[in-house]
C-alpha cells in the first residue's frame, strides 16, 4: 500500500540514468537562490484567477476552479497557463478516483490534450523568444505531469522520457530566472525520487537512478517558502517524503499542522494526517483522527471529499485490527461498506478484505469465506484480488494482516 502511495503521491518523473556532473547539477554558481530577478507573474488579471482556482482544486471544487482557469485561456489564448492549469486539475480529478478505473478515460484524454497544449504553446513563445522563463516552466511542468501519469500506470519507459524532459526544461527555467521558484519543486523531487525510487519500487524502477535526496528536500522547502503558486504542492510532497521515506513524524506533523493552518476548513488536509498517523503506525493516532473527521463531516459535509469516505472507515478498521479490537473494526468496516454512496471504490473492495480477516481473527469462518469472496469477485485494487484468494485457501494470522497494512 505505501509502494502505490508514493506512486500516487510523485508529481515529476527523475531521469532514467545518472547523468554528468555538469547536466545534473545546478550548483551555486548557476543558481542564486537570493537573486534580485523578474517575479513569477502571469499576465494582467491571470493571477487572481490562478490563486483561487488553485485553492478551489485544493477544496476539490472541480467546477469552480476550472472556471478560472477557462478564463485564464480567454484572457491570453496564446499563453500556456491556462492549459498547464487544467492539465493538473485533471490530475486532481483522477487523483479522487483512482481506485475505480471505470469512466477515467475521458479524464485521461483531457488531461494529456491540456498537457500537450500548454507545452506547445511554451515551444511557440521559444521560438519566439518571448518569456522563457515562464515558457520552460510550463514545458518542464507539463512533461513533468505527463511523466507522473505513465508513472502511475507503470508505464516506465514513457514516465521516464517525458520526465527526463520535464526536468530539463525546469532546469533552463531556474538558469534563465532563478526567481521562479516554484520549479524547484520539480526539480528537488527529481533529485530525491532518483535517489529513493530504485530501492522502493523494485525492477521496473531500476531506471530511475541517480539524486541526491539532500539536496532534493532543499530544494521542496524553496518552493514551499518562496514559491507563487506551489507553495501548497510543495507541502504535500514533504509531509509525503518526512513520513513514508525519512520517518521524521515530527517534521511530517509539523507539515500537516501548517497545512491546516492554511484553510482549517478544508477537510481533505485532515487525510493527509491521518496518513501520517498510519505511516508512523500511532493507531491510536489513526483512531482519534478518523473520528475527528467524522464528527466535523457531520457538522458540515465538503462536496468533491464524499467519494473517500469509505477510505476514513477502512483506515479506523485498520487501526482497530492493529490494536486487536476486532470486533469493533468489523463495525467500522461494515459502516464504510454500507453507508458509502460509491460502492465501486476499491476503498470497499478493500473494506471486504479487512472484514474477512477481521472475522478470521474472530474465529468466524464462515463469515471470512463470504467477504473473501465478495472482495475477489470485485475489480483488483492494491493486490485484493491476491490476498482474498490466500484467505480463500487458508485465513492469516495477525502478523500477516498487520504486514499487509504496513509494508505493501
Amino acid at each position: 500500500m505505501k509502494n502505490i502511495l508514493l506512486l500516487l503521491l510523485l508529481c515529476f518523473t527523475p531521469a532514467a540514468r545518472a547523468l554528468p556532473a555538469a547536466e545534473d547539477e545546478l550548483g551555486p554558481a548557476l543558481v542564486d537562490l537570493q537573486a534580485s530577478t523578474r517575479p513569477f507573474t502571469l499576465s494582467r488579471g491571470a493571477d487572481e484567477r490562478y490563486d483561487r482556482g488553485i485553492a478551489q482544486m485544493y477544496r476539490l471544487e472541480f467546477d469552480k476552479a476550472e472556471g478560472e482557469f477557462r478564463e485564464i485561456i480567454k484572457l491570453s489564448p496564446e499563453d500556456p497557463a491556462g492549459y498547464f492549469a487544467l492539465a493538473a486539475l485533471a490530475w486532481w480529478r483522477y487523483s479522487q478516483n483512482f481506485d475505480n478505473q471505470a469512466g477515467l478515460d475521458a479524464v485521461e484524454r483531457e488531461f494529456m490534450v491540456n498537457a500537450d497544449k500548454a507545452i506547445e504553446l511554451s515551444k511557440r513563445l521559444i521560438k519566439e523568444g518571448r518569456d522563457l522563463d515562464q515558457a520552460y516552466f510550463f514545458m518542464g511542468g507539463a512533461y513533468g505531469l505527463e511523466g507522473r501519469w505513465y508513472a502511475v500506470k507503470r508505464s516506465w519507459w514513457s514516465a521516464y522520457t517525458h520526465g527526463r524532459k520535464g526536468r530539463k526544461y525546469l532546469k533552463k527555467c531556474v538558469e534563465l530566472n532563478p526567481a521562479v521558484y516554484d520549479a524547484y519543486l520539480g526539480l528537488g523531487i527529481f533529485d530525491y525520487y532518483a535517489a529513493t525510487l530504485p530501492g522502493a519500487l523494485g525492477l521496473g524502477a531500476k531506471l530511475f537512478v541517480g539524486g541526491d535526496k539532500q539536496r532534493g528536500i532543499e530544494y521542496v522547502k524553496v518552493a514551499r517558502e518562496k514559491g507563487r503558486f506551489f507553495k501548497m504542492e510543495a507541502r504535500f510532497f514533504l509531509i509525503e517524503i518526512y513520513s513514508m521515506h525519512e520517518g521524521d513524524f515530527k517534521a511530517a506533523y509539523a507539515e500537516t499542522a501548517e497545512l491546516k493552518a492554511v484553510d482549517p476548513s478544508n477537510m481533505l488536509f485532515r487525510v493527509g494526517e491521518i496518513m501520517t498517523h498510519i505511516q508512523a503506525e500511532d493507531w491510536q493516532g489513526v483512531l482519534a483522527e478518523c473520528e475527528a473527521f467524522l464528527g466535523a463531516w457531520q457538522m458540515r459535509q465538503q462536496k468533491g471529499l464524499e467519494q473517500q469516505l469509505a477510505m476514513i472507515y477502512l483506515s479506523a478498521g485498520d487501526a482497530l485490527i492493529a490494536l486487536k479490537r476486532y470486533e469493533e473494526a468489523a463495525a467500522w468496516l461494515t459502516t464504510g461498506i454500507e453507508k458509502t454512496g460509491f460502492p465501486e471504490k476499491g476503498w470497499v473492495t478493500y473494506c471486504y478484505l479487512r472484514r474477512a480477516q477481521a472475522m478470521d481473527l474472530l474465529g468466524r469462518r464462515l463469515d471470512a469465506l463470504a467477504d473473501y469472496r465478495r472482495a475477489e469477485a470485485r475489480p483488483n485494487f492494491w493486490d485484493s484480488k491476491k490476498y482474498a484468494k490466500a484467505g480463500l485457501k487458508a485465513p492469516p494470522d495477525y502478523k500477516e494482516v498487520y504486514r499487509q497494512m504496513t509494508v505493501d
